[in-house]
Formats: C-alpha cells, sequence, structure tokens
C-alpha cells in the first residue's frame, strides 16, 4: 500500500465534498464509515497503528464518489419509461452521454454535456441550460410537428421532470475542479468565483447590473439569477460603472 494512502483518502474527500456540496467534514466521515471504521477521528487513530485499507476497499472508493446523495426515483413512471440504449454502455443511463428509450409509448433521446442537456423526439426538444435556475425551452425541430402547442401538455411534463433529473450530471460536470469556496461560501457569506477573480460576498453582473450574494452565486453555478449571464459576467464590483475594484 502506498505510503500516501490517508492523504489519498482526504482528497477523495474533498471530491466528494465538492459532487455533494456538503461540508468537508461530513464527506471525510462519509469516507471513513465506507472504509469500515466508525468516524474519520477513528480511521485516522487507526492509521496511526498500521491500519491500512485494503485493495478491494480503495477499489470501491470510485463508486462511492459516483453515486448521488439523493438517487433518482423513477417510481412515479411505473413502466410506462423503458430505457433501451445509452453511451457509453458502461454507465448508468442516467450518467451516460447519450441515452435511448421510451416514455409513455414515445421513443425519445436525452443527451447533453456540461452547457446544456435535451429530452427530444422526432421534430421537437426540450433544452435546458447550464444555470440552475435557466428554464426549460420547448423548441419545434424541422418540418416533422406543425406546432409543439399541439403536444400533450402532460407528455411534455413528464419529459420535463426527466430532463431535470439529467440535469444534476451537467450541474455537477460543472463545478467538478472549482475551488471549495466557489460551491461552499464561508461564515461571512463570501463565495470564490470560479475563475479567479478573488473572493466576496457580493457580486455584480456586467450585463444587468444586478446584484447577487455569495450564497445566491454559489447556487446558481455563477450565474445571474436575473438575466442568466454566465460566470464570466460576474465581478465582485461593477467597474463598468466607474467603481474600482479592489487591489
Amino acid at each position: 500500500m502506498a505510503i500516501d494512502t490517508l492523504n489519498t483518502l482526504k482528497i477523495a474527500a474533498k471530491r466528494l465534498a465538492r459532487k455533494r456540496s456538503i461540508k468537508h467534514i461530513n464527506a471525510l466521515e462519509i469516507v471513513a464509515v465506507a472504509l469500515g471504521q466508525p468516524h474519520w477521528c477513528g480511521l485516522a487513530e487507526a492509521y496511526k497503528h498500521g491500519w491500512r485499507p485494503t485493495p478491494a476497499q480503495m477499489d470501491k472508493l470510485p463508486d462511492l464518489l459516483s453515486e448521488s446523495a439523493d438517487p433518482i426515483d423513477f417510481s412515479v413512471y411505473g413502466n410506462a419509461l423503458i430505457f433501451t440504449h445509452w453511451v457509453p454502455e458502461d454507465a448508468k443511463p442516467m450518467e451516460a452521454d447519450e441515452l435511448h428509450g421510451e416514455l409513455d409509448g414515445h421513443r425519445f433521446y436525452l443527451a447533453g454535456d456540461e452547457f446544456e442537456v435535451a429530452f427530444g423526439s422526432q421534430g421537437w426538444e426540450i433544452v435546458l441550460d447550464q444555470a440552475p435556475s435557466a428554464k426549460p425551452q420547448l423548441k419545434r425541430l424541422g418540418r416533422r410537428v406543425k406546432s409543439v402547442a399541439a403536444l400533450d401538455p402532460a407528455f411534455i411534463e413528464r419529459a420535463t421532470r426527466l430532463l431535470k433529473m439529467r440535469a444534476g450530471r451537467m450541474y455537477a460536470a460543472v463545478s467538478a475542479d472549482w475551488p471549495r469556496r466557489s460551491t461552499m461560501p464561508d461564515q461571512v457569506g463570501r463565495a470564490s468565483h470560479p475563475l479567479g477573480r478573488g473572493l466576496s460576498a457580493e457580486w455584480h453582473c456586467l450585463h444587468c447590473d444586478a446584484v447577487h450574494d455569495g450564497h445566491a452565486m454559489a447556487k446558481n453555478l455563477w450565474h445571474c439569477t436575473a438575466c442568466g449571464a454566465s460566470p464570466i459576467d460576474m465581478f465582485p464590483t461593477p467597474f463598468w460603472n466607474g467603481v474600482e475594484q479592489p487591489a
């Protein structure tokens, strides 16, 4: 076993904390329990006395990191939802880059990346952008349908619910490499800009002049809740209005 095993576990806990938006200490506790220890302090003490996780336990760490804090519940769909195939095949259906199936007898595809996700069928598509505050957009594709208004509202609602479930992977991918303070503000509400623009409790939108606190920025993945502008348009001071940025 490598001599830096404890450090490896700490890094795994940091990734878990970021993925689930929980405190680092809570993630350490989860890792410890997963390795058969009562808590992190117990794990650290056992480590001092020669205990090491087995290779099999270490192999399970990636599974722990891939698990969602809130598993997706498909029970609301009953037998009306069927997944037929997905890419890559070794991924879980809702974590795949592209998923195909049937909902209420209608064939569909569900695909996305870290910028947007889409649920579609022949002639139409529902798209959800990166910001958690974004609203689903139903649009017509080509000439297969005359109007999206003619689609069954109940079916569209069920499709949209499935789309929002898939969006969880997108949100996790967006913030995966961000600093911890970008997703978890400190005790006074200061959040760290994911692109390195400092730590502040107040953030301003270049597009619409809206002002947001650190918690609002972290919750909405650094998008403006007023106009939807991206993180690149968020600044600690509205310098465009003649206000100087701190040195």
